[in-house]
């Protein structure tokens, strides 16, 4: 796996690969520390920062769909689980 350090913060280092995805997350939230808060960032062993699948799934069902009330986001996020666990 090819990563790179960047400074965002002192000692934080990003997945490439998966850098812009990380960035726009930050930008979308206001901050890596928010971004951990609400566990869109999952960090491995080595300390390698990348989206988590909660994180992936927020860009994919809120931001690409432009939602920006609560209850929407809930109710996309509620369609998105109803629609998983439907049997085929």
């Amino acid at each position: 796996m090819l990563c790179y350090k960047f400074q965002m913060a002192e000692n934080n280092t990003i997945a490439i690969e998966t850098g812009t995805t990380l960035n726009q997350l930050i930008r979308q939230l206001g901050g890596l520390t928010e971004c951990q808060r609400l566990g869109f960032v999952f960090e491995d062993e080595q300390g390698v920062m990348s989206p988590s699948a909660a994180g992936f799934a927020y860009l994919m069902f809120v931001v690409a769909r432009d939602i920006t009330d609560p209850a929407e986001a809930f109710a996309a996020g509620y369609q998105a689980a109803f629609d998983e666990m439907k049997p085929d």
